[in-house]
């Protein structure tokens, strides 16, 4: 595992994707993400550009 940008919550909830993720994955405003877990990852979500 590699880890690119960490974020911080904030109270409503909300993250700003660091720079790093979102050239990683190449997103543009209106992007739709989707989260996701790994079987026996149990603690880890993923996210991918949908």
């Amino acid at each position: 595992m590699v880890v690119l940008a960490t974020a911080k919550v904030a109270k409503d909830y909300r993250i700003t994707l660091p720079k790093e993720v979102r050239e990683f994955l190449n997103l543009e405003a209106g992007c739709t993400l989707v989260f996701f877990t790994i079987e026996g990852r149990k603690g880890a979500v993923c996210m991918r550009k949908a």
